[in-house]
């Protein structure tokens, strides 16, 4: 809180709020001050106090602030741990259905294993059955080969027989009505032969496509069995595979359940670690909460400081600040002036100086903006400024402020045209922007006569210079339209 007082009056003009509400204290105060032999220690140290007190605040404020961004990371690990802790039980969970699933598969594959094993018995029973059938069909091939070489001589029987017969004829023939009756008995065996060659012809036949049936039944059964052998092997190479895959099996079902342990392990430190962050989380929002009210209560101390050295001025006991205030009082003065008779010169309007619809300039980092009595201050009261400053070493800057805390014109120094840097923008082009800060807003706002604020000025980049502020409101016409603000070192 800033308190703003009228060096023309006799008593304190305080802002609505302010803790110096009882004005008899205000004069006991004064008349303390008044009675002090050293006219300029009781100011002095005022300023020195105000000043520390104000940098303490806004270091308490920046510590509060990073406490705050360190909670809400704090937070957001808070979140990716509980995140964590609910992917672990998610593992956890498909660990052990996949142990189950493993332990099924194993007892499948063991259950499987058996009927390989039973099958590779069955074929080779199978093979040794056909083995012994090919066996038993050789043995019988060489049976049907003896019947043919007995056939073989029952043919050459006949053959004899039959040529006995022819010649039996042929002599019974000669032999006349004598040999008659030898003549039928050798007829009767030449027909036996023929009909014995004709029987050995049928039966070789037979034992011919007995044979080439043998043949190829002995070919099928060769092949069966060696089909049945190579599906032996290859039973006997599943069942192989099997083992592996049955042990590969219970590997994945040991090593599992030791994960399944372990992530029961990671889980339960998972939630110990919740739960500290948990507590780390609330100690950090409790420190961050009394941080800031730390800082708000050093930033009012702060603030009452500035007013207690107003007071040093008002009291006559700071001559040296009472300077810098006696200036700020004078731009205001004339400022106004110079606008109510470029008003009625017609160089500016008073719809101008109040419009507030500022035109962004583009491509400028930090952002400029552009307001219709931007380029009337660049002309005419940029002389005042430099005037300003060069009277004083201490001042580092002066300019007029609207009440939206936009700044046309700046010392000449610090409005320079900007670069590709922003940080050095920052410190360097400091005119046609907003200062809304805290500070800035204030000094936009105030409609006291005086307001003396002690801050930190960002330079950007992280730079933050010690500063004192004194500003005074400008009024067109009766309407509030800004202030005058003079930054100077304490």
């Amino acid at each position: 809180m800033s308190v703003a007082y009228d060096l023309t009056q006799e008593q304190p003009q305080v802002k609505s709020g302010a803790p110096f509400e009882a004005q008899p204290e205000t004069q006991t105060i004064a008349t303390a001050i008044t009675s002090s032999d050293e006219d300029n220690i009781l100011g002095e140290r005022l300023t020195r106090l105000a000043l520390e007190v104000a940098v303490s605040a806004d270091q308490i404020k920046d510590v509060s602030q990073i406490s705050l961004q360190d909670l809400e990371q704090f937070g957001a690990f808070k979140s990716e741990l509980a995140s964590l802790r609910e992917t672990t039980a998610e593992i956890s969970s498909n660990i052990s259905e996949a142990s189950s699933v493993a332990a099924e598969a194993n007892s499948d594959v063991q259950n499987s294993k058996s009927t390989v094993e039973e099958a590779r018995l069955e074929i080779d029973r199978l093979i040794e059955a056909v083995q012994a059938s090919e066996t038993r069909m050789d043995e019988l091939s060489q049976a049907i080969d003896s019947v043919g070489d007995i056939i073989s001589v029952i043919t050459n029987i006949a053959k004899q027989t039959n040529l006995l017969a022819l010649n039996a004829t042929i002599e019974a023939a000669r032999a006349g009505e004598a040999g008659r009756g030898f003549s039928v008995v050798a007829n009767e065996v030449k027909a036996l032969a023929s009909s014995t060659s004709d029987a050995t012809t049928q039966i070789e036949e037979t034992l011919d496509e007995i044979r080439r049936g043998f043949q190829l039944l002995t070919g099928t059964s060769k092949q069966t069995a060696d089909t049945a052998f190579n599906v032996g092997e290859k039973t006997g190479s599943f069942c192989t595979i099997l083992d592996t895959v049955s042990n590969a099996m219970e590997t994945i079902d040991r090593k599992t359940g030791i994960i399944d342990q372990q992530m029961g392990i990671v889980n339960e430190t998972c939630e110990e670690f919740v739960t500290i962050t948990g507590n780390v989380a609330e100690n950090l929002e409790n420190s961050s909460a009394t941080l800031n009210e730390t800082a708000k209560v050093m930033r009012r101390v702060a603030d009452e400081g500035d007013e207690l050295v107003l007071i040093t001025v008002w009291a006559g006991q700071n001559p040296i600040e009472k300077v810098i205030v006696d200036k700020a009082g004078e731009a205001k003065e004339t400022v106004e002036q110079m606008l109510h008779q470029a008003i009625a010169a017609g160089d500016i309007t008073e719809a101008a100086l109040f419009d507030r619809k500022h035109e962004e300039v583009p491509n400028t980092n930090p952002k400029q903006y552009i307001a219709k009595f931007t380029d009337y201050f660049d002309r005419n009261i940029q002389g005042l400024i430099e005037e300003i400053v060069a009277s004083d070493e201490r001042i580092a800057w002066c300019a007029p402020i609207d009440d939206t805390a936009y700044i046309p014109t700046n010392f000449k120094k610090v409005s320079q045209p900007q670069g590709d840097d922003p940080v050095w923008n920052m410190a360097n082009c400091r005119n046609h922007r907003y200062f809304d800060d805290p500070t800035g807003s204030k000094a936009a706002k105030n409609t006291a006569p005086y307001l003396l604020q002690t801050y930190q000025r960002d330079m950007g980049g992280g730079v933050f210079v010690p500063m004192k502020d004194i500003s005074a409101p400008i009024y067109v016409n009766g309407r509030h339209w800004g202030g005058f603000r003079i930054g100077y070192t304490p």
